[in-house]
């Protein structure tokens, strides 16, 4: 598979960005132990005095927010939370998507069809919907509440109700594509001569099946990152909410600088300062274009290892387009009786 990726143009710009992305915001917590550029006031060239926020190409290549912090700055420092919390929730669903599917495919055979289209009835309910219910008492609290939960606890509740949303439709993909595989001959040959169910899995199953849990990854990677900037709509930061509360009302804040708190804060700037929700947005969307190119380089390189190779037929001249035989062609040879009567 690998020679086909690494051939291909997409797989590489979406690789370089997201490893990119994710090695600079890393590089900023240690080097720069995460902090982030702030410039409270400014002068322009006239010397008058500039405050925040500033637009894009002023003093900031992006501009900043209300706040005078260099919005590239932090969508760099929040990228290793959210695009690592994204792979942590998309690798989670995929691993426990494959046990389940096993034990499906394996040993449940008569309630099959009825389990996959009870789940099925739960899928035309927003995934977005259903999050926000079980993440809201555990995300969401006031500043200076000290019975909340710590910043590891909640992360650690919210990709686990993430994961198991998931878990049931990508577990009936997965076996669907396990039964397949079992209805194949040299599956069920090797049944036959004695390969017990550990056997098959390991040796038939899983390495067929990799390729296409490759390509499920990327897609869990895709939904994941647009369920969170879902939930930043509605308040539901990853990793936590926190609430000031004053005479001008509440206030919410991210616990992290993750991209869904930042989209969250800022969407409702939008007419007022339009580049300051735009960045987060952006990032979003380069993002998910740099997962769908990884995707779709998967997908032909798979595509390209299931294609069967084309045998070459070598062209049989008719017999009317042979040369003509002449006679120094052959040498014709006498043969002697080395014996006689």
């Amino acid at each position: 598979m690998w020679r086909f990726l690494i051939r291909d143009k997409k797989f590489i710009i979406g690789l370089l960005f997201l490893v990119t992305l994710v090695a600079l915001s890393i590089g900023n917590t240690i080097f720069n132990d995460g902090e982030i550029r702030k410039v409270i006031l400014s002068y322009d060239e006239d010397g008058m005095v500039q405050v925040p926020p500033y637009p894009p190409f002023s003093d900031f290549i992006l501009g900043s927010d209300q706040n005078g912090r260099d919005l590239l700055h932090v969508v760099i420092e929040g990228a290793k939370w959210t695009i690592g919390a994204t792979v942590v929730i998309a690798l989670a669903r995929i691993v426990f998507g494959l046990i389940f599917a096993m034990i499906i495919s394996f040993f449940v055979k008569k309630g099959y069809d009825y389990l996959e289209s009870w789940f099925d009835s739960f899928s035309i309910l927003p995934m977005t919907m259903i999050a926000y219910f079980l993440l809201a008492n555990v995300l969401v609290f006031d500043s200076g509440d000290t019975s909340a939960p710590s910043f590891s606890v909640r992360l650690s509740f919210e990709i686990l109700i993430l994961t198991i949303l998931a878990v049931p439709t990508v577990s009936f993909y997965i076996a669907n594509e396990t039964k397949r595989l079992l209805r194949e001959e040299y599956v069920q040959t090797s049944r036959m001569l004695g390969g017990n169910t550990k056997h098959v899995i390991i040796k038939h199953i899983i390495p067929q099946l990799f390729p296409v849990l490759i390509i499920v990854f990327m897609q869990q990677f895709v939904q994941t990152l647009i369920l969170l900037a879902h939930l930043g709509v509605l308040k539901l930061f990853l990793g936590g909410t926190v609430v000031f509360t004053d005479l001008n009302g509440k206030e919410f804040y991210t616990a992290s600088h993750e991209w869904s708190g930042m989209l969250g804060l800022y969407y409702q700037q939008l007419m007022a300062y339009p580049w300051i929700p735009f960045v987060p947005m952006l990032f979003f969307a380069l993002t998910i274009i740099a997962g769908n190119f990884i995707l779709s380089g998967i997908q032909k390189a798979y595509e390209g290892i299931r294609k069967p190779v084309s045998k070459v037929k070598k062209k049989i001249p008719a017999l009317d387009d042979m040369p003509a035989a002449k006679k120094d062609s052959f040498v014709f040879v006498e043969r002697k009786d080395s014996m006689s009567i």
